[in-house]
């Protein structure tokens, strides 16, 4: 049986929760206990509990999860994905659930303040959801700058929750204040904190990355592709430190180039700063993050194209050049 808000019988922290009549009231929604009628806004809401349950479970499987966040004037879109079918169905679950909480004002995680104000004003906010073979594709969108701020917030901390599971569940969500500059589009990775950027960022969205959490940037774009804007200046002016890995094309990859944009991203984790490595699309921040995720994570070459994949790496030339620098790096002739 399926209810609206969640699927009856999912695998919760160990046990299995059912879906009794009754079991989708939220028990902190003022018709808590009653009687679901016709017009009953909670009529589709699960309780606070099996939410709380699923939601628990993904955070301490976040580092099977793989999330993309592209930020707008008006929204989010985000895509969230796990190749897990269990992870998976759970993803699929939680969007639901929360897609049915939104429309009915049912909060949860009370005590931080950027759910409870965007819960507040859940009558500004449409949440459409669209799932995927893997999870969800998620569209956000407000009808007022302070409603698109608290989006961009809770988007933004749902990537803290994927990247760091139950460490960032316990703390509140940071929250981006009204008027502050588009962020930049990210995708975040289980486990990891460095990001890779969807676009270049600017000086606005350098400044809002250090104020994230991030300590520095390695750009893989050419200076020739910059004219205009000094990155190097602005990520100095914002706090971050700044390492420059230029290429354009596949024939600029070399094995010099693949071994400082890696040793860059090794540097990073080994001052445990978090980086923020982009080019103009996530194209050419694929390869880079192949070779660092197999060579340095250890994790099957599979999964790192995947997530090369999900960052926007669309030049066949570049996952070929990839994995043939792993196999030669790995020992594998």
């Amino acid at each position: 049986m399926v209810l609206a808000g969640g699927v009856c019988g999912v695998l919760v922290l160990g046990s299995v929760s059912g879906c009794a009549a009754g079991g989708d009231r939220p028990t902190d929604g003022p018709t808590a206990g009653g009687v679901a009628g016709a017009d009953d806004p909670y009529a589709a809401v699960n309780t606070v509990a099996y939410d709380r349950g699923v939601w628990q479970q993904l955070l301490s499987d976040h580092t099977k999860i793989r999330r993309s966040v592209v930020y707008s004037p008006t929204g989010v879109d985000a895509t969230t994905e796990s190749d897990d079918p269990i992870v998976a169905a759970r993803i699929k679950d939680h969007a639901r659930s929360m897609q049915a909480r939104i429309k009915a004002g049912a909060r949860v995680r009370v005590w931080d303040p950027v759910f409870t104000d965007l819960f507040d004003r859940h009558g500004e906010v449409s949440l459409d959801v669209t799932e995927t073979d893997r999870g969800v594709r998620i569209s956000e969108r407000a009808s007022t700058p302070e409603a698109v701020a608290l989006l961009w917030s809770h988007a933004a901390g749902v990537s803290e929750f994927v990247r760091e599971g139950h460490r960032a569940g316990g703390r509140a969500t940071a929250r981006i204040p009204t008027g502050t500059p588009v962020p930049a589009p990210e995708v975040a990775i289980g486990g990891v904190t460095h990001r890779v950027l969807l676009a270049q960022p600017d000086a606005g969205q350098l400044a809002l990355l250090k104020a994230s959490g991030v300590g520095g940037v390695i750009n893989l774009r050419t200076p020739a592709e910059q004219a205009g804007f000094d990155e190097a200046t602005a990520s100095a002016s914002a706090g971050l430190t700044y390492t420059p890995v230029p290429f354009k094309s596949p024939e600029d990859l070399s094995d010099a180039v693949m071994d400082a944009a890696v040793a860059a991203l090794r540097e990073a984790e080994s001052a445990g700063r978090t980086a923020a490595l982009h080019c103009r699309t996530g194209n050419r921040a694929g390869p880079v993050w192949i070779a660092w995720r197999t060579l340095d994570g250890g994790v099957p070459i599979e999964r790192a194209v995947a997530e090369a994949k999900m960052m926007q790496m669309v030049t066949p030339q570049y996952e070929a050049i990839a994995r043939d620098y792993v196999r030669r790096k790995s020992g594998g002739g």
